[in-house]
C-alpha cells in the first residue's frame, strides 16, 4: 500500500511538474507578434549550412541549403535526390536551374517562401487568421526547439506546426496538417551548422556557361494589362493577392490569366482561360486532391474555365471557384 501512494504522489508531483513547465516555456507566446517577429528575422539574419528534406506521402526529397547574411543576403539549395534543380535566391529574385532541360526560371518579388524562411513580415495576419498553441518542446538535427501550432480560426485552411529553435528562432521543422491531424507535407533539417563565415561564394550559381539556357521570366506583375474585370466573391479573409500575369494556354485556348493569392501562411493559384467553343470538356468539373497538401478544381464559369490549386482543403478550393465573377467586358 506505501508503495501504491509513493507511485500515485510521485504521477501527481510529475503532473505539476508537467504543468508548470509548459506554463513557464509558454511565456514567450504571451507576445506572439514579438516572439513572430524574431521568427521571421531568423531566417533572414543568421548564416547557416545545412541539409534538409521535404516529406509528403511516401516520398522524400531531400536538399542541400546554404544561406549566406553577411553583407547582400542570398540563399542556395541544391536537390541531392532525382534530377537535379539548383535555386538562388537573393530576397528579390528567385532563379531555379534545370540542368537536364537546359533551362532557367526567374521568379519575381516574393512569389515563393523558401524552407526554412516560411514566417514573414507583416506578422500580423497570422495572429488574426490562426490562434497560436504551445504543444512542448522537441529535438530537431540535435537541436532544441519549440513546438508551435497555428490553428485556423475558419474551416477554409490548413493547421501547422512548427518546431523553432530555442536559441535563434529558426524554424527546423515545419508541418502542414490534414482535416484529421494527419501531416500532409513536412520539411525539416536532418543537419544543420549556425556559421557566421559562411562568405558569397558559396553561394553563387554551380552553372557558368548557360547562354543557351532557355529562361522563363515570371514577373509579380504584367505591365499594360487589366485583370479589374475578375472578382472572388468568396475570398477566405486574410488572403491577398501578390502576383498577377498572363502567359499563352497551354490548351491552345488564347491567353491564361494566372493569378497567386496568399495569407502568408496557405497560398493558392487561380488560373482563367477562355472556354474552348463546342467542347464536350467545356463544363467538365474537376475535382481532386494532389499529392502533398495541395487541392485542384476546375469548372467552367460563364464562357470561362477557372482552376484554383492551392494548399486549402478541397471545400475552400470549390467556394473559391464557385464565387468567381467576370464583369460585362470579360463575357464576350
Amino acid at each position: 500500500m506505501t508503495r501504491i501512494i509513493s507511485f500515485l504522489l510521485l504521477l501527481i508531483i510529475t503532473a505539476y511538474s508537467t504543468a508548470d513547465e509548459l506554463k513557464k516555456n509558454q511565456e514567450f507566446l504571451r507576445d506572439s507578434k514579438a516572439y513572430l517577429e524574431s521568427v521571421s528575422l531568423a531566417a533572414h539574419h543568421l548564416s547557416f549550412e545545412g541539409v534538409f528534406v521535404v516529406q509528403h506521402e511516401n516520398k522524400m526529397l531531400a536538399s542541400k541549403i546554404v544561406h549566406c547574411a553577411n553583407g547582400q543576403e542570398m540563399t542556395k539549395i541544391n536537390t541531392l535526390d532525382g534530377l537535379p534543380r539548383e535555386i538562388i535566391s537573393d530576397g528579390e529574385q528567385v532563379k531555379s536551374f534545370f540542368p537536364a532541360y537546359h533551362s532557367i526560371r526567374l521568379e519575381q518579388g516574393q512569389i515563393r517562401r523558401l524552407f526554412p524562411d516560411l514566417i514573414t513580415s507583416p506578422v500580423e495576419s497570422y495572429l488574426t487568421n490562426y490562434k497560436l498553441n504551445y504543444l512542448g518542446d522537441d529535438r530537431v538535427a540535435t537541436r532544441s526547439c519549440h513546438v508551435i501550432e497555428f490553428i485556423p480560426k475558419d474551416n477554409l485552411r490548413y493547421p501547422h506546426v512548427f518546431c523553432i529553435d530555442n536559441e535563434t528562432n529558426l524554424v527546423l521543422r515545419a508541418s502542414t496538417l490534414g482535416e484529421n491531424n494527419e501531416p500532409l507535407i513536412t520539411s525539416f533539417f536532418t543537419e544543420i551548422k549556425l556559421d557566421k563565415n559562411v562568405s558569397h561564394a558559396e553561394v553563387t550559381p554551380s552553372y557558368k556557361d548557360t547562354k543557351n539556357w532557355q529562361v522563363e521570366n515570371i514577373k509579380l506583375q504584367s505591365e499594360g494589362t487589366n485583370f479589374n474585370d475578375i472578382n472572388i466573391g468568396r475570398l477566405p479573409d486574410g488572403f491577398k493577392k501578390i502576383s498577377e500575369f498572363s502567359r499563352e494556354s497551354p490548351h491552345g485556348s488564347g491567353t491564361m490569366i494566372h493569378q497567386m493569392y496568399t495569407d502568408s501562411l496557405s497560398s493558392f493559384s487561380i488560373f482563367i482561360e477562355d472556354a474552348q467553343p463546342n467542347s464536350k470538356t467545356a463544363h467538365t468539373i474537376i475535382s481532386k486532391i494532389l499529392q502533398n497538401s495541395l487541392s485542384f478544381y476546375s469548372a467552367q464559369v460563364n464562357n470561362h474555365v477557372v482552376t484554383v490549386v492551392g494548399d486549402l482543403p478541397l471545400n475552400s478550393i470549390k467556394e473559391i471557384v464557385s464565387s468567381v465573377t467576370f464583369s460585362r467586358s470579360s463575357n464576350r
